[in-house]
């Protein structure tokens, strides 16, 4: 029969558990000096070890061969408690055990010595699901049980336990595992199966799995196809989720009011996802991760994801306004609370897409704002420009040595003129795909002198964004197409100059200075 690859690769010992060096490190020093507790408290969201650990607790305590306080795994003490042939090892399902009367039932049965082993443990999972009757019956007991008794309790809702159970067990707090953790145990697991599994596959599978190693392992036992590769489309495909990129695209859609195009995405996600909750919660993990590079100057340190698409949030980030991001994330939020509420899930979310494109459709103070903020922003954006193929390298023709000839006399610089062209130059900008350079040419300063565009701004970072060789090089070829010739653009820092109803200038003006 076949078995789980989480049940299959489930930790044998305290060696082999992944994330949790604290937890292991004191309950391996317990076991080795002798020291054990009579109750322990695993608590901890799903898939992080509690039960793994209490398992590995339950062997080690009882193993008669064990070293450095782990389980061998061999001595038929372990074999009993792995097999599950030993009855003084209890693992109890407090979801279905909630009563008084199953807790005056154990309490009965702890009189008793083991029967094959040192200890009986008893691992009482989900114990927050037991009844306020239950936990005060058990109380007494958790507080003095017999020596040969130990109780490993695990729980993912720490705040339901009462605290008068708390204040009798050593409590230990299981962390969620990150993402590099996941992806490397799925890794192993591959290699160990023998197929192959893709870094940036694993890297989603991590993703996906939220902290939960079971979680990313029963995501790759779904997208095993026998020894085939399991590639990165693959997993988009079985968990039916979108690529990054695509989700980017959606919010550039959003921010150019592109309510068509974002409606479009929407039914080819459909095939995708089960229902648009999942897809406005990968939304607003997007928006999410824009909004940490808009106001982080680390982002690395607080968005898991490669370096390739950090830097693309990170484009992005900048070419959309923080109130812009923000209302966009309320809207998504709104809507996954409103779909929990109506049968006309796929209409409420055309709703919400289109609100998310039209932010005059709202009138609350955040809509207000990102008003304000497009206007300042001005233009639309899309996506990253395409970098033009440098042109082809002509062969030097060989030529005969000409003649000696003076040396030219330097030309004098024509004198600038305004330039003509700048509104028709900025159209074929935004009709070519370079729409992300306008908002920069808003305070530039345009003129001509011969050969020569000359562009001035006051702001040095529009220069240096303006400067860099594949922008530059649209530029050129938009002045060219403009002009009907060639054009060689120059960026230069202008001095800030006061505007003349400035009031400063005009007490320069009266006091003749």
């Amino acid at each position: 029969m076949y078995q789980a690859l989480y049940r299959k690769y489930r930790p044998l010992t305290f060696s082999d558990v992944v994330g949790q060096e604290h937890i292991v490190r004191t309950l391996r020093a317990q076991i080795a000096e002798g020291n054990i507790s009579h109750a322990y408290l695993f608590c901890g969201t799903r898939g992080t070890g509690k039960t793994t650990c209490a398992k590995i607790l339950a062997r080690a305590v009882n193993c008669s061969a064990g070293e450095g306080g782990d389980p061998c795994n061999q001595c038929p003490q372990c074999q009993s408690i792995l097999n599950e042939s030993t009855m003084d090892v209890v693992e109890i399902d407090a979801a279905t055990n909630t009563g008084v009367g199953d807790v005056r039932e154990l309490r009965e049965e702890l009189i008793y010595a083991p029967a094959a082993v040192k200890y009986r443990v008893y691992i009482i999972d989900e114990v927050h699901m037991l009844s306020n009757q239950a936990f005060n019956a058990l109380l007494k007991t958790l507080e003095e049980p017999p020596e040969h008794v130990i109780f490993v309790l695990a729980t993912t809702e720490i705040h339901k336990i009462p605290a008068t159970i708390l204040s009798r067990c050593q409590r230990f707090d299981f962390k969620r595992l990150t993402p590099e953790m996941i992806a490397g145990r799925l890794q192993y697991v591959a290699e160990q199966e023998g197929f192959e599994l893709e870094p940036a596959a694993a890297s989603l599978l991590a993703r996906l799995a939220d902290g939960a190693m079971r979680d990313g392992l029963s995501l790759l036992d779904r997208c095993r196809d026998g020894k085939n590769p399991i590639s990165l489309e693959r997993v988009e495909q079985i968990a039916g989720v979108c690529a990054s990129d695509q989700l980017m695209e959606a919010v550039r859609l959003a921010w150019n009011k592109d309510a068509t195009g974002l409606l479009k995405f929407y039914k080819s996600a459909r095939e995708r996802y089960a229902g648009p909750a999942q897809l406005f919660a990968d939304l607003s993990a997007v928006l999410r991760d824009l909004l940490i590079c808009s106001v982080s100057d680390d982002p690395k340190q607080l968005i898991e994801c490669d370096e390739k698409e950090l830097q693309e949030k990170i484009l992005l980030s900048r070419q959309l306004p923080t109130a812009c991001i923000m209302r966009m994330m309320r809207t998504l939020q709104d809507g996954i609370y409103e779909l929990g509420r109506t049968t006309e899930k796929n209409l409420l979310a055309e709703m919400t897409l289109i609100s998310l494109c039209r932010e005059e459709l709202g009138e609350d103070f955040a809509s207000l704002s990102a008003r304000i903020a497009r206007l300042e922003k001005g233009g639309v954006i899309a996506a990253a420009p395409p970098i033009a193929p440098a042109p082809p390298k002509e062969e030097p023709k060989a030529v005969p040595a000409a003649k000696p000839t003076p040396a030219p006399t330097q030309a004098v610089p024509s004198e600038e003129e305004p330039c003509s062209f700048w509104e028709p130059m900025k159209e074929i900008l935004q009709d070519t795909g370079y729409a992300n350079l306008l908002g920069f040419l808003l305070d530039i300063e345009p003129a001509v002198s011969g050969d020569r565009l000359i562009l001035r701004s006051e702001q040095e970072i529009c220069v240096n964004f303006l400067g860099a060789p594949e922008r530059k090089a649209a530029l050129e070829s938009a002045a060219a197409r403009a002009a009907g010739k060639p054009y060689r653009v120059v960026l230069e820092k202008a001095t800030a100059r006061l505007k003349d109803d400035d009031p400063l200038q005009e007490l320069i003006k009266e006091n003749n200075l």
